[in-house]
């Protein structure tokens, strides 16, 4: 079986900046997305979201539909971006178990770890690494 790749937000972005193709999809939920910001070119598919914050049963089917017009979609080289690489970690195992042959996530996420005053950005992640992103 594949083995999901690990990306520091810098490879993430540097591969994308390489690769047009790459299908880069925010994994957290829709409060997350519109509210704290998000990286610029991806696109939302949860994960988990409110109020139930229960894995969304549709999610590879989501990714699925959305790579309709690729020609071979379980090749498509995939990065999912999440609040720290925790969620993401766990969607692209199950995308890979589902068929996806390249699949990556970001290890530290959008916002990154919590510090040791519990706040994230403060360490690493997307927007630490000063990284393009944007806010509804």
């Amino acid at each position: 079986m594949k083995k999901v790749i690990e990306l520091s937000p810098k490879e993430a972005y540097q591969k994308m900046q390489q690769n047009p193709a790459i299908f880069f999809v925010d994994i957290r939920s829709y409060v997350e997305y519109k509210f704290v910001g998000y990286a610029a070119g991806s696109v939302l598919v949860p994960w988990m979201d409110e109020p139930e914050w229960i894995i969304n049963p549709r999610f590879c089917q989501t990714i699925s539909a959305l790579l309709l017009d690729r020609s071979n979609p379980l090749d498509t080289e995939i990065i999912l971006i999440c609040r720290s690489g925790i969620r993401s970690s766990e969607a692209a195992n199950v995308l890979i178990k589902k068929g996806f042959k390249n699949v990556a996530h970001i290890i530290n996420g959008f916002e990154g770890a919590l510090n040791a005053t519990q706040q994230r950005g403060k360490l690493n992640g997307w927007c630490y690494d000063e990284l393009p992103w944007q806010q509804c």
